[in-house]
């Protein structure tokens, strides 16, 4: 492939701009921080429902224990049965003076209230369990005991739990019994034979059929619930709380950037599109292509960098798979792997890294002498890194050369796809994004860090960088 020698005015790192995108320092950790926020608050139904699918054998163990546990306490708890007898208070005085019943009315409704404390109180407790000979002390009895009144009603509830139904039938009944003579003593005024107040039982116990409690279904119904409400809350926080990213759209929505495309990471050889492969990867990767010309429309775009925040953020994959999709189209690519110290391009399109960039750097070769076709008749030629053991690569990334290089390809006339080295890591990255007309960040769902994407796209907003958007590696889990 020949090139023109003809140099033209180049772009070159660190020219001052009016771009509206710049930011301060300040700024950017707000937007950061403001994005990190955004990850607990702005879960929609989507995200909750990609929780649950996420980890959803963690929320099946959560419940599954859950249940289990409710099964087993009911299993070992004890069944108690309740029996219940009902009182009624009314006036013991005769008259036929309105006015005088409907006092003795409202005395019994005062008095009910203190009533209720009486129903179980030890001196009951003592006459029931040596008239039934029961094997409870006084405080194990009145801890089976409730009391319980209506509102505004003369009416008591004595309520009693035991094991053995028969046995709270008759406790029961043995309050009841008990319950008129009881307050006849604490009733009856001095020199009157009869108390004021008449008790009578309206309502006998009987003898449970089934027990109170335990209540298998409702206990296991409960427990099942409360798993999956446990299980519900640990996945959506666990999935809230991630550090990477979990899908493209998340990836997009961390970094502020217009998802442009996703490239699916399949294993081995197949993670390279194909030149005359037909399939649904295909069409995404056109799609893709399709969406950069559009968010370039109106600027001049001839040459672009793919830079992520780590070495693993997937980046050599998307610009060899941008390469592929851009030469599919018909336009003479040239694709070059930046990436000095972590060469990735010689081993995705299978081809030794003898020579390359930084024979070209250090003046050693020329581009048309490095540069390989990579197919016959398929307009894709690498660039590939070639190897470096004149020491730090910093030393060979000077602005000028790398911007002569970038106006030589454009001279040229073709469409040249930078592989870059992590911004965060390695400082060639910002000579290789300055000196391309625009820029597009790979994030790899499952790997790329949520605090460290929206710091990389803010280094390079202050860079003045020509950003496109993020392409997805992985696309979603």
């Amino acid at each position: 492939m020949r090139l023109s020698g003809k140099l033209l005015p180049a772009r070159t790192p660190g020219r001052p701009t009016d771009d509206p995108r710049d930011r301060s320092g300040l700024r950017g950790v707000v937007d950061i921080s403001r994005r990190a926020v955004r990850q607990w608050v702005e879960l929609t139904p989507r995200h909750y429902f990609k929780a649950l699918r996420a980890r959803r054998w963690m929320v099946l163990t959560l419940v599954l224990i859950s249940t289990a546990g409710g099964g087993l306490a009911t299993l070992l708890q004890t069944p108690m049965y309740k029996a219940e007898v009902q009182l009624f208070f009314s006036p013991n005085f005769p008259t036929k003076d309105i006015r005088q019943l409907d006092t003795g009315g409202n005395y019994i409704l005062q008095r009910v209230r203190s009533y209720s404390e009486i129903a179980d109180s030890p001196e009951v407790a003592t006459t029931v369990i040596e008239r039934l000979g029961l094997p409870y002390s006084s405080e194990e009895l009145l801890s089976r005991v409730s009391v319980t009144g209506k509102a505004s009603t003369a009416i008591l509830n004595i309520e009693v739990l035991d094991p053995e139904p028969g046995r709270a039938r008759d406790i029961a009944n043995a309050i009841g019994a008990e319950m008129p003579g009881f307050i006849g003593r604490l009733e009856q005024p001095t020199g009157i034979d009869s108390p004021p107040v008449k008790v009578s039982v309206v309502r006998p116990a009987t003898a449970p059929s089934a027990p109170e409690s335990p209540q298998p279904v409702v206990n296991i119904g409960l427990a099942l619930a409360g798993g999956l409400i446990v299980g519900t809350v640990t996945a959506v926080t666990a999935y809230a709380r991630e550090r990477t990213v979990r899908d493209a759209d998340h990836a997009a929505e961390v970094a502020d950037l217009t998802l442009v495309g996703v490239v699916e990471a399949a294993p081995g050889a197949t993670r390279l599109l194909a030149p005359d492969e037909r399939s649904a990867r295909a069409e995404a990767l056109r799609q893709t292509r399709a969406t950069l010309r559009v968010q370039a429309v109106g600027e001049r775009l001839t040459s672009v960098t793919v830079v992520g925040s780590a070495g693993d953020d997937g980046g050599a994959l998307t610009a060899g798979n941008l390469a592929v999709a851009f030469a599919r189209a018909g336009e003479t690519v040239v694709l070059i792997d930046g990436n000095l110290r972590n060469p990735e391009i010689h081993e995705l399109f299978a081809v030794p890294n003898e020579t390359g960039l930084a024979n070209v750097l250090r003046g050693e070769a020329s581009v048309n002498d490095v540069t390989v076709q990579w197919r016959a008749e398929f307009p894709l030629y690498l660039l590939l890194a070639g190897r470096d053991e004149s020491g730090p690569t910093e030393r060979l990334f000077q602005p000028d050369k790398i911007a002569d290089l970038m106006q030589s390809f454009r001279l040229g006339q073709v469409f040249v796809i930078v592989n870059g080295p992590p911004l965060l890591s390695d400082a060639e990255a910002t000579f290789l994004v300055t000196a391309t007309d625009a820029t597009v960040v790979a994030a790899r769902v499952g790997t790329t860090r949520t605090d460290q994407l929206p710091t990389t796209v803010d280094a390079l907003r202050r860079m003045r960088a020509n950003l496109l958007g993020l392409i997805a590696v992985g696309g979603t889990r």
